[in-house]
């Protein structure tokens, strides 16, 4: 709003107000006509003192107007626009009495009745409006007929009375038309507003998504660490400690461990280029059953024996899904060569129609799962089966970890081609099975 339309606004605060203001200005002229054109049977002091009256109401009728808006803006209580309508209305009823005492054959005041069904329409709806517009009109007619026996032969009472009802009727469809107006800016403000509370909330959601993304992306590459960094540090440090033992007594089987443990090392770095590669392109040529092969290789390197079987068309499940098997291949690799003390293992890979596959099974020492299990809750190791039943979980499959001691070690995973909605966990008698 301008300086100009801050400095005038109560010249009309709303746009009926310049109807109504003329209207409530046209019928003070006329009073101030009739005070000087008046009939010769009223003393001046009788008229003046009708005309004062006059322009005290209207005063404060064009009050009324300023000061509500100034009070309430656009939206008047029910309680405040009650007490308003009734003032007006006994303000308009008073007016049209006192203009009888000029005695002039015509009362234009009661022209003024056409503000109230309009205000009624705004305030309380159409059906209020139509209450207040009969009322109006058979005031009108009763004191049109009243005051005037042969009224239907006076041409300007004719006149005056078409002009009122053509007049209502105008008034009421537009005050109709404004309470649409308004409740549809109403509408739509309430819209907008729920809409930059929505725009909001999404904001918030997208920025807890990307923390959440982040967090997700962190945790995949500290398991990528641990099971590919890990296992190859853990492969080289077997090789090396072979290399130690053999030194003296069989320098050819050390430098065979020597050029193994390099091999590994060239094959991490291979591996690591790989992984930032990966990250930096969305599509790229992997093979779980070749990869695992590899991982085999390692294994047999170790003097372990192991025999691998594969079956299945794997480039039905996703890249997520093939990865997830390798990384688990890779940790019970490890956890073989750390802890297994195992001189075999046998491993399975299948690729059926529904799910994924992989069996690991060796003949070495075992362990209790559930000292693990606490081991893991209080912090204290098995991290690298806290990372298999996290990558499955992603992947929503099962993982089955069955051991006992001097019965060695069997490790089972089956993960469906499409991701399940529901999850469960239970705790095998001699194991454990989770399923996300």
């Amino acid at each position: 709003m301008g300086e100009k339309s801050q400095q005038s606004w109560w010249l009309a605060p709303k746009p009926f107000d310049w109807v109504s203001s003329a209207l409530y200005l046209g019928i003070l002229a006329i009073s101030y006509f009739k005070l000087f054109t008046r009939c010769s049977c009223i003393a001046a002091s009788e008229a003046i003192g009708v005309t004062v009256a006059i322009t005290l109401a209207i005063v404060i009728l064009l009050s009324i107007d300023r000061l509500e808006y100034y009070w309430f803006k656009e939206e008047t209580p029910k309680r405040a626009a009650i007490t308003l309508l009734v003032l007006r209305i006994l303000l308009i009823e008073g007016i049209t009495q006192l203009e009888r005492f000029y005695f002039v054959p015509l009362n234009y005041a009661i022209m003024l009745y056409l503000i109230p069904p309009y205000l009624a329409t705004l305030y309380f709806g159409a059906r209020a409006g139509y209450w207040i517009a009969l009322l109006a009109g058979v005031i009108y007619l009763i004191k049109t007929t009243l005051y005037s026996a042969h009224w239907y032969r006076d041409l300007p009472n004719l006149w005056t009375s078409t002009i009122f009802c053509f007049g209502l009727v105008f008034l009421l469809a537009m005050a109709r038309v404004v309470s649409q107006e308004k409740a549809s800016r109403q509408r739509a403000e309430q819209l907008l507003g729920e809409l930059a509370s929505s725009h909001q909330q999404l904001s918030l959601y997208t920025e807890q998504i990307a923390e959440l993304a982040a967090f997700k992306e962190r945790n995949r590459i500290a398991r990528d660490i641990h099971d590919g960094l890990g296992h190859a540090l853990m492969a080289i440090s077997v090789q090396l400690e072979k290399a130690l033992v053999y030194h003296e007594r069989n320098p050819q089987e050390a430098l065979q461990a020597v050029g193994a443990a390099r091999q590994v090392t060239r094959e991490a770095l291979q591996e690591v280029r790989s992984s930032v590669r990966t990250l930096r392109l969305t599509q790229d040529d992997y093979s779980c059953a070749s990869s695992i092969a590899l991982l085999i290789q390692h294994l047999r390197i170790s003097q372990i024996s192991v025999d691998y079987y594969t079956e299945g068309d794997e480039t039905n499940f996703s890249r997520e899904i093939r990865n997830t098997l390798y990384r688990v291949a890779q940790e019970g690799f490890t956890n073989i060569q750390k802890h297994a003390r195992a001189s075999k293992v046998e491993v399975t890979l299948l690729f059926a129609e529904q799910e994924a596959r992989l069996r690991i099974h060796d003949n070495g020492g075992g362990f209790e799962p559930k000292l693990i299990r606490e081991q893991t809750t209080e912090g204290r190791g098995g991290y690298g089966l806290q990372g298999m039943r996290e990558r499955i979980a992603q992947v929503k499959g099962v993982f089955h970890l069955e051991s006992k001691f001097g019965r060695g070690t069997t490790l089972l995973v089956s993960i469906p081609a499409q991701a399940r909605t529901h999850s469960r966990e239970n705790v095998a008698k001699d194991g454990y099975d989770e399923q996300a």
